[in-house]
């Protein structure tokens, strides 16, 4: 499991990088490797602009998927379904925002308090035939 302080813009490049290295090793097709790094670099740029500190988990499971958990101690969204819903228009990132990351990845979870930060959990799968498509 790699561990990444996500607190400036550097740390987002790192992050994207140590992503782009572990799908390689584990054989996810180019596809996928483009859509679990562009997930990284979105909610790593969110943790920079909105909270300001965070960290960032990549996780392989054998014969499962790579998990990416984003977590920060910041101001939680207070308007979560809009966000998921893209009727809030990303401020920063790719201009994909949470909802663009729920697209990409295969599995999605969110958890968000106001005045306590929020918790991302996303998996590519390594089969991507699997994959619902939403």
């Amino acid at each position: 499991m790699y561990r990444i302080v996500i607190e400036r813009e550097d740390d987002v490049y790192m992050a994207s990088t140590i992503g782009k290295r572990v799908s390689e090793e584990y054989g996810l097709t180019k596809s996928q490797q483009t859509k679990l790094v562009v997930s990284i670099m979105e909610l790593t740029r969110n943790i920079v602009f909105y909270a300001g500190k965070g960290e960032l988990f990549i996780k392989p499971i054998p014969s499962y998927g790579i998990e990416i958990i984003a977590s920060d101690q910041g101001p939680g969204i207070p308007n979560l379904d809009q966000v998921l819903n893209n009727s809030v228009p990303s401020k920063t990132g790719l201009g994909l925002g949470l909802s663009g990351v729920t697209r990409l990845m295969d599995e999605f979870e969110i958890t968000s308090t106001i005045h306590q930060g929020t918790k991302v959990r996303a998996v590519k799968w390594f089969n991507e035939r699997k994959a619902k498509y939403k």
